[in-house]
């Protein structure tokens, strides 16, 4: 196993999360010092070629990234660089939890816990967007009550690793369904069906773009963690995507950028849902510099 590693200026941690944010296996990670003050881009990669291959395009898009040095892992080494990057975090009785501490995580009586086990490549979820979403799966659960949330349909698009489709079937969700269009993210959400004991059937998976995955479908929550240019530019499809009462959950959004996702549906949920211009505004959330986006119709 080949780390490499490079100090990372302050300024460019929030343009590269966002980067590293559009990947569904990313070998790379964020690293503070306890102070905060301090920051280091790592990657972690099967051999020599692979590292050098990534840090080529991560470059061409940093220029500004000094020069990388180069370290061999052994497996040992490896197991305990890339545990230091994955923690258990949890949302209300919503909890993520690495597959290795399942045994010494105290999960409080009540709550749901999903294991994750797939090194940097599968990664935390813990992006903010990520979260955003998490704390509207959660919303729209107790506003339903469980009986109506089990059978409500639910769809996460662009599912990357089927972090909030697999949080909704654990949650007890029977109609679940998650898309994406790159196939290698419809794969790593299969294992991680398997990972936490569901079975093939809990989340139907589609290897699909946005557009063509929601031709002809409704739900009644769809999550979208996306980014706001996609967003925007798929407004039409997902605000036909949303049923009667059902709600539209958009991140991956920017907290500088919610002003122009909100132009790009305006027209759409005024022609689509026949909603009044003072209705459009939609309820946002804030986590550091990101937010979300919800519509109801």
């Amino acid at each position: 196993m080949i780390e490499i590693r490079t100090a990372l200026p302050a300024e460019l941690v929030e343009p590269l999360e966002e980067w590293l944010n559009e990947m569904v296996r990313c070998p790379w990670a964020i690293d503070v010092d306890a102070g905060g003050a301090a920051f280091q881009l790592a990657g972690f990669f099967d051999d020599a070629t692979a590292a050098q291959a990534a840090w080529a395009e991560l470059h061409l898009a940093f220029s500004a990234l000094a020069a990388p040095r180069q370290t061999t892992l052994d497996d040992r080494d490896w197991k305990e660089a890339y545990k230091a990057h994955l923690r258990p975090w949890s949302e209300g009785d919503l909890h993520w939890v690495p597959v290795w501490m399942k045994d010494n995580y105290p999960l409080p009586a009540g709550h749901t816990r999903l294991l994750f086990d797939a090194g940097l490549a599968f990664g935390t979820g813990d992006h903010p967007t990520t979260r955003l979403m998490a704390r509207r799966l959660l919303d729209f659960r107790a506003a339903r009550g469980q009986e109506k949330f089990s059978v409500a349909r639910v769809i996460d698009a662009g599912c990357g690793s089927g972090i909030l489709a697999l949080s909704a079937a654990l949650l007890g969700g029977k109609n679940v369904l998650a898309f994406d269009h790159d196939p290698e993210a419809i794969t790593v959400s299969r294992e991680n069906l398997a990972a936490n004991g569901l079975p093939d059937d809990a989340v139907e998976l589609v290897n699909a773009g946005l557009e063509a995955a929601l031709l002809g479908r409704q739900g009644d929550l769809l999550l979208a963690n996306i980014q706001a240019d996609v967003l925007a530019l798929h407004a039409d499809d997902l605000a036909a995507a949303i049923a009667s009462g059902g709600t539209l959950a958009l991140s991956g959004i920017l907290a500088v950028e919610v002003d122009r996702v909100r132009q790009a549906f305006a027209p759409v949920l005024e022609h689509l849902w026949k909603i009044r211009p003072a209705d459009q505004l939609g309820d946002s959330r804030v986590l550091g510099e990101w937010c979300d986006l919800v519509f109801v119709r």
